[in-house]
């Protein structure tokens, strides 16, 4: 019975383990994919603010 119950204590412990990692690399994974869309976006913005100005004043328009 005793082995029983540390056959089903190890087992659970490795369950919640995987678990874990499992969660660890999902919040990863999407933080990545977020931090991904943010310097996307901020490159654009800074393309339009900084280019079109100096598209305008150096004779361009």
């Amino acid at each position: 019975m005793k082995n029983t119950l540390n056959n089903i204590k190890k087992l659970t412990e490795s369950i919640e383990y995987k678990t874990q990692i499992i969660g660890r690399n999902q919040r990863l994974v999407s933080a990545v994919g977020n931090t991904r869309m943010g310097i996307i976006i901020g490159f654009i913005l800074t393309l339009i603010v900084v280019g079109i100005p100096i598209i305008f004043y150096s004779g361009g328009l």
